[in-house]
C-alpha cells in the first residue's frame, strides 16, 4: 500500500524535475541563439561599414585610395608588433590617420583647392606612409634580434616620423590658410560689386 502512494510523488517529483531541467537548457539555448545573432549583427555591420568605406574611397583621388590602402596595411602590421614597440608607434600612427583623414575630408576632383592641398603633402603618400609601413614590416621581423644600437637608432626613427607627420600637418595648416585668404578675398571683390 505504501508503495502505491510512493508511485504518484515519484511522479510528481520526476515530472517537475524534467520540467526544471527542459526550462534550464531552452534558456541556455536561447541566450546562445541570441548571442549568435547579435554577434552576426555586429560582424555584418563592420563589413557593410568597411564596403561602403571603400566604395565611398573609389571616388578619391588614386593618390588618396593607395594611401588608405597602405594604412590598412600599416595597421595590420602594427597590431602584430610587441607591446614594446606597438606603443611608441601608436601616436605616429594616429597622427598618419589624421592627416590621411584631413586630406580626404573634402578631396575632390574638380576642386582645385584641394588639389592644391594634395600635392602639397604629395611626398605624405609617395614616402612618409611608405616608409612608416616598411619599418613597421622591419620590426615585426627583426625585433627580437635587435641589439642596443639598432634599438637605439629605431626609436630615433620613430622621432624622425613623429617630426615628418608635424612637419605635413604644417602644410596642411597652411594650404587651409591660404584657401582662407582666397575665400576672404573672393568675397571681398563681390561685396565691391
Amino acid at each position: 500500500m505504501f508503495r502505491l502512494t510512493l508511485i504518484p510523488f515519484i511522479l510528481i517529483f520526476g515530472a517537475l524535475f524534467f520540467g526544471i531541467i527542459t526550462y534550464i537548457v531552452i534558456k541556455k539555448i536561447k541566450r546562445g541563439l541570441e548571442f549568435t545573432v547579435k554577434k552576426g549583427t555586429e560582424i555584418v555591420n563592420k563589413q557593410q561599414q568597411k564596403w561602403m568605406e571603400k566604395e565611398q574611397r573609389k571616388k578619391l583621388p588614386d593618390i588618396l585610395q593607395k594611401g588608405f590602402d597602405r594604412y590598412e596595411k600599416l595597421i595590420a602590421s602594427h597590431a602584430k608588433l610587441p607591446a614594446e614597440w606597438r606603443n611608441p608607434l601608436e601616436p605616429v600612427i594616429t597622427q598618419a590617420k589624421a592627416i590621411l583623414d584631413e586630406v580626404a575630408e573634402g578631396a575632390d576632383l574638380s576642386d582645385s583647392t584641394n588639389n592644391k592641398k594634395l600635392n602639397s603633402i604629395r611626398p605624405f603618400f609617395n614616402h612618409t606612409l611608405d616608409a612608416l609601413l616598411q619599418f613597421t614590416e622591419k620590426l615585426n621581423t627583426d625585433h627580437l634580434q635587435m641589439d642596443d644600437i639598432q634599438i637605439k637608432k629605431a626609436r630615433e626613427n620613430i622621432i624622425v616620423f613623429k617630426a615628418d607627420l608635424l612637419n605635413h600637418q604644417e602644410k596642411l595648416k597652411k594650404a587651409k590658410h591660404i584657401d582662407f585668404d582666397v575665400l576672404m578675398d573672393v568675397i571681398k571683390a563681390r561685396l565691391k560689386k
